[in-house]
């Protein structure tokens, strides 16, 4: 006879306006929510009058809440609601950066489903096979030192490349050899500015190119639409002018759709589509053109954002992700949260969190750490990735692998650690369309005999990970799984699958 298991039912009873806000908490703690349904053992409630529940599950308050209801036991949560809309949508401030908030309120949340529930599936946030998920990215600022007029951006490199590694090197930030590269590569550029022979940034994308071949990685690379133009400010009418980016994508078609070939990932760097859908949908089809597809991610330039609007003009705009939400000036969780996620305001866009960016950690005008500071104090970015999930994204830039910054052997450490971790490094579109998988997922679990069966229902997708489908049970009873499984303190993960079959010591 096949039966229902007795497993944990939780329930989702919030006012309209929250809707919006659980569902997509619930697509992040990778659960299917009874919603609107009392028969439940866990019940979250928001923004309700308490004495329209009827029944008597334990009711978890995560935000303001009337009426008294005698039937049931309550445990208060109220941070959950309106802090987590918040950071969804605005984020914390930079001196609140190193805190995954939203992560830990998802994970407390979970520690009151354990005390309460003795059986129930959850789908999280980390594939089969995995520790979490990487994705490197690059904002394609410059192409050349050649390009750039004889402005601040060009004469700052000759300056960083002089006065300022003059200045690391005492302070044991480059090496003499680099010091002396930076002012070689300074004489060459000004040649090359001449027209004799290229400079070392023209030579810098190539470069990188090949040191993520020899790492067997892909990465995603921003491209800037449209030479000449600063754009909007963000408090002023206009941008400063060495916003502009001085080349054109037109003449890089060639170089642009071969990337995409071999696996790397081409999108927008932004310069206005943060302000209005409309210049978000022109700055998509200038990329677009190029590349023969339209399911682009954005980052802006400069980080330039206005949240939450720019959520909604990317959105209208086309995007398929933006991955402009994070720092500047430090590193760590604007949005306190390491998964993707859709913004509240939005019907289709994505929200791919930026987590660690070179500049944040290593330019003189924020951090201005040393390398070996620089790698330590990213650690607990991963810590929490190998602790909660989800996915670190990584920031940069071409110019940043050659003189005269020499950051690239820190992005090549990270990349190693995570491999060494078993981490799944992919492009942003791949880890996207696995998150957006497990959404579609849906489990059930039924009991014949000793035999317990979990039911999957969802789509495989081509090239990607299984996902993970999460028993919490009393594993001690645990006596065959069929196929492969990892145990761990109350639980036991399984790749997805069709069925799965687990035979328990007695019962029921």
């Amino acid at each position: 006879m096949t039966a229902e298991v007795s497993a944990g039912k939780i329930g989702c009873y919030v006012g309209q306006p929250l809707v919006r806000l659980y569902q997509e908490l619930e697509a992040l703690l990778g659960l299917s929510f009874y919603w609107n349904d009392f028969s439940v053992d866990v019940l979250l409630v928001d923004g309700v009058d308490l004495t329209t529940v009827s029944g008597s599950p334990l009711a978890v308050v995560c935000g303001p809440v009337s009426g008294e209801n005698p039937r049931l036991h309550r445990v208060e949560f109220p941070a959950l609601g309106q802090e987590a809309k918040s950071l969804l949508l605005f984020g914390q401030p930079p001196g609140q950066a190193s805190s995954p908030r939203l992560d830990e309120l998802l994970h407390e949340l979970r520690q009151v489903f354990r005390r309460e529930l003795q059986v129930w599936l959850e789908l999280p946030p980390v594939p089969w096979g995995y520790t979490y998920c990487m994705a490197l990215t690059h904002d394609i600022d410059i192409l050349s030192l050649k390009e750039l007029p004889l402005g601040r951006t060009f004469l700052g490199y000759l300056y960083r490349s002089t006065l300022v590694n003059w200045r690391r090197l005492r302070s044991g930030k480059v090496t003499i050899r680099e010091f002396l590269a930076g002012l070689w590569q300074a004489n060459k550029a000004c040649a090359a500015k001449l027209g004799l022979g290229q400079d070392c940034w023209q030579k810098a994308l190539n470069q990188l190119l090949e040191l993520e071949r020899s790492l067997q990685v892909r990465s995603s690379l921003y491209f800037m639409p449209e030479p000449g133009k600063p754009g909007k400010g963000i408090d002023i009418p206009r941008a400063p002018a060495n916003r502009a980016s001085h080349y054109e994508p037109e003449q890089y078609q060639e170089m642009l759709q071969a990337l995409e070939q071999e696996g790397w990932e081409v999108g927008v760097h932004g310069i206005d589509a943060w302000h209005n859908a409309e210049d978000a949908a022109q700055e998509l089809k200038q990329i677009s053109q190029r590349t023969g597809r339209s399911d682009l991610g954005v980052r802006m330039h400069w980080l330039y954002f206005k949240s939450p609007d720019s959520f909604e003009a990317l959105d209208k705009g086309g995007f398929l992700y933006d991955s402009t939400f994070g720092f500047n000036e430090t590193v760590g969780f604007r949005a306190g949260t390491l998964q993707p996620y859709r913004p509240l305001n939005c019907e289709h866009l994505w929200e791919l969190p930026l987590h660690i960016q070179d500049g944040a950690l290593l330019a003189e005008e924020h951090l201005n750490l040393n390398r070996e500071q620089a790698y330590s104090l990213v650690q607990p970015i991963l810590a929490s990735a190998r602790r909660f999930g989800g996915m670190v994204s990584l920031l940069w830039h071409n110019q940043s692998f050659t003189a005269p910054r020499f950051w690239g052997d820190v992005y090549v450490r990270l990349i190693q650690q995570a491999q060494k971790e078993g981490a799944w490094i992919a492009i942003p579109r791949d880890i996207l369309g696995w998150f957006y998988l497990r959404r579609q997922s849906r489990l059930s679990l039924h009991q014949e005999g000793r035999l317990w069966k979990i039911h999957w229902q969802g789509v495989r997708g081509d090239g990607l990970p299984p996902g993970r489908i999460r028993l919490y049970c009393p594993t001690e009873r645990i006596l065959a799984v069929t196929g492969d499984f990892e145990l761990g303190e109350g639980y036991i993960d399984m790749p997805v699958q069709e069925m799965l079959q687990i035979e328990f010591e007695g019962d029921g």
